[in-house]
């Protein structure tokens, strides 16, 4: 009977420590590099899209599909359009700007899902000549929707220095 019990002891442990590994997928590390690359490139698309100060190359890297939610300076938006009204409406009293990106890292979770977060520094000229900067902690997370990387969700923090 102790033997019984503790054979089934054992094998809820085992179950219990396996449980997180049946819910991620195996994918080949070829297959993560050319996902982490692919990854990178969107976000470099999106980081020369921001600035230009381009609304519509910046919503083109976006598909709100999933209706994920998005968050900028502890604002909740609950869809891509309402974030960008905010955006325009903050870009339009903006010269230039530049982002320079100190950290980025992509976390493949399975081949059609990916995060990515990065963090740096950025610097904008208002129209009123005056210049404002400060630091950037980002998090997105990509899908791979019609064979091109999207992003569904993200939460952007900007303070000022």
């Amino acid at each position: 009977m102790k033997h019984q019990i503790y054979c089934l002891i054992l094998t809820g442990l085992f179950l219990i420590s396996i449980q997180g590994v049946t819910f991620s997928q195996d994918l080949p590390e070829a297959s993560i590099d050319e996902i982490k690359s692919e990854i990178l490139r969107a976000f470099d698309k999106s980081i020369e899209a921001g600035e230009k100060l381009d609304a519509s190359a910046i919503s083109a890297t976006t598909n709100d599909y999933y209706q994920a939610g998005f968050i900028d300076n502890g604002l909740y938006y609950s869809s891509f359009d309402d974030l960008m009204v905010n955006f325009k409406r903050g870009i339009s009293g903006l010269q230039s700007q530049r982002i320079n990106v100190d950290t980025k890292k992509v976390t493949v979770l399975s081949s059609n899902k990916a995060l990515l977060t990065a963090d740096g520094d950025f610097s904008a000229k208002l129209a009123d000549g005056r210049t404002i900067t400060g630091r950037f902690a980002w998090t997105f997370v990509y899908a791979l929707m019609d064979d091109e990387w999207k992003v569904i969700h993200s939460h952007m923090s900007n303070p000022r220095i």
